[in-house]
């Protein structure tokens, strides 16, 4: 995956990874009346014909009214992509019902072809992080009908996409984020979800959702975003537009920034020194630093299970350093940076936000020297303003005076607690190989939230996370059935955890955009966060119904293939 998610708070880690192309170059980091036939041995083409038309679907489209009709998408009209994609529709809509608004929110809506479910009242969301990165982003490379991987030629029909399950849209937002229009003016996240909530209420009424249930997935700064929103949701006390129903956070930001990126950095690198390569003086240096800026104290006194106590407040790294210090408090800040950098001499395609990826780069097509989106027959395909200039991620979202400080408290004190605790369904998904917003990070975060009347997961995580079989034989040299242009890993490949309604699963081999790297484990978390499964350690095979009938591993599993970070003794000095 090449493609990467800004997270403006962080200056110093966005200049590491500054240059000209690749992994080390970007910033840290969107219903056919006819189902899929899954009957057949191979994944056949996803959605229904459409007229030749200017995006003109059949009239048998179950969304398309007088008012739909100017959103509606030909699905054989998208640039290079030379299937039928099905029944979608994009555009613009307001984010207030005021007559002179001019802020607008882009969306891209794919109605589910699961037969099964088409007349389920039901919708997940889906927001990329950044802030500032746009989710078209994540349809194109990650969990969308079309799937245009680096290093690939052309789009190909995405056997994983999220819209075989259920009703997806992807948003631009906030406003300022890929083909939003308008001028950024939002200060802290309490603003992002009022303005959010303006657009969402029109998407409802537009395409006639009114009481179903709202199922928001997110990643990266979305552990921002989706908290906060979702909360702002609960608190209108509108099940017509806002009935959340449940939450998933890929690799999300949750808490203190000095937690989620400091204090971490020696423990993870002591579990990854094979990917993660430094020689014996900069091992001693790393160890020296993590130690005299309080990190190695931090860390384990409060990544426990139980969690220890509530963790002080950190506005600064500068609170967390012994007086006895010799080191700078700009080394304390920057040490993730600074270990950047010297892993980035052994592996000059370093990415951070996996770790297992080396030279060389492969292109995609969301770069912003030509990116795809930015194309103008391809905004037209998908009424997308001729206008804006699209980027993968825009970094001045907000309306602070440097224009990405966020005003607003990490969501893991008041906001995740409440969303959890209102719809007993809110998932943390990890990539165990994101070195950037790392698993160490997240369940610190988790540790220091209370919800559900006690503080953190009581237990260590330990149980396996089970990914079903779905046909893929490892033994031929040419795979054919489901998936066979797409293979994505099964079984054990993680290990999850559920208490009190949280649910935490990390994926073993994924990196920061877990339905990019990960397709079918995502596809699983998502049957979860809508109830289809009851477990995700249970080895029931898929919901779909081509892939029910597999035969699936014996049960008991063992268990879980990631060992779960602790402080007590995580931090020994590495061996040298």
């Amino acid at each position: 995956m090449g493609f990467h998610w800004v997270l403006p708070l962080l200056p110093a880690i966005n200049s590491i990874f500054a240059g000209p192309s690749g992994p080390s170059n970007a910033l840290v980091e969107s219903v056919d009346h006819h189902p899929v036939n899954l009957t057949t041995s191979k994944l056949p083409i996803i959605g229904r014909n459409f007229t030749g038309d200017n995006c003109k679907p059949e009239p048998t489209s179950r969304y398309l009214n007088s008012v739909t009709e100017k959103f509606a998408v030909n699905g054989t009209g998208i640039p290079e992509v030379d299937f039928d994609v099905g029944e979608s529709y994009a555009g613009l809509l307001p984010i207030s019902n005021k007559t002179d608004e001019k802020d607008n929110m882009f969306f891209w809506f794919f109605p589910t072809v699961n037969e099964e479910h088409k007349d389920d009242k039901e919708i997940v969301i889906w927001l990329s992080g950044g802030p500032g990165c746009s989710s078209l982003v994540a349809l194109l490379q990650e969990n969308g009908p079309l799937s245009w991987q680096p290093g690939t030629l052309k789009p190909k029909s995405n056997p994983w996409s999220w819209h075989l399950l259920t009703n997806v849209v992807w948003i631009d937002q906030p406003i300022g984020t890929g083909f939003s229009e308008g001028k950024p003016s939002i200060i802290d996240e309490d603003e992002l979800a009022v303005q959010f909530m303006g657009f969402w209420r029109s998407f409802v009424d537009v395409f006639g959702l009114h009481g179903w249930r709202v199922y928001i997935a997110t990643e990266s700064y979305g552990g921002y975003y989706g908290p906060y929103i979702s909360s702002h949701f609960i608190d209108a006390n509108d099940t017509d537009h806002y009935n959340v129903a449940g939450l998933i956070i890929y690799d999300g930001f949750l808490t203190e920034k000095a937690v989620h990126f400091s204090v971490p950095v020696l423990p993870y690198l002591s579990r990854h020194q094979f990917e993660l390569p430094l020689d014996d003086n900069e091992l001693s240096r790393v160890r020296t630093i993590s130690e005299e800026c309080g990190f190695d104290e931090f860390y384990d006194r409060y990544l426990t299970f139980p969690p220890s106590g509530m963790q002080p407040a950190i506005d600064s790294v500068k609170n967390l350093m012994p007086n006895f210090t010799s080191i700078s408090t700009e080394t304390c800040i920057d040490f993730q940076h600074i270990v950047g950098l010297k892993v980035s001499v052994a592996n000059p395609c370093f990415n951070p936000y996996n770790i297992l990826e080396y030279c060389p780069t492969a292109y995609t097509p969301i770069n912003d020297d030509a990116p795809y989106f930015n194309r103008s027959d391809v905004k037209t395909a998908i009424h997308a303003p001729a206008s804006v200039t699209w980027q993968k991620c825009k970094q001045y979202v907000f309306g602070t005076a440097n224009g990405y400080d966020d005003n607003s408290l990490p969501s893991g004190l008041e906001h995740l607690p409440q969303v959890i605790e209102t719809t007993q369904n809110v998932i943390i998904a990890q990539g165990g190989a994101d070195w950037l917003l790392n698993i160490d990070g997240v369940l610190l975060g988790i540790q220091n939230m209370t919800w559900g009347g006690k503080m953190g997961f009581q237990c260590k995580p330990k149980d396996p996370f089970y990914v079903p079989l779905y046909g893929l034989d490892p033994d031929k040299q040419k795979q054919t059935g489901y998936a066979s242009d797409m293979p994505a890993g099964s079984g054990v490949l993680g290990t999850v955890h559920e208490e009190r309604g949280l649910t935490f699963v990390v994926t073993k081999l994924a990196g920061h955009q877990g339905p990019g790297y990960a397709p079918a484990a995502s596809l699983r978390h998502l049957e979860k966060l809508l109830g289809r499964v009851d477990s995700m350690s249970y080895t029931e095979p898929f919901t779909l119904p081509e892939l029910r009938n597999i035969t699936q591993l014996e049960e008991p599993l063992g268990m879980g293939t990631v060992h779960i970070p602790e402080g007590k003794g995580s931090t020994r000095p590495l061996e040298g």
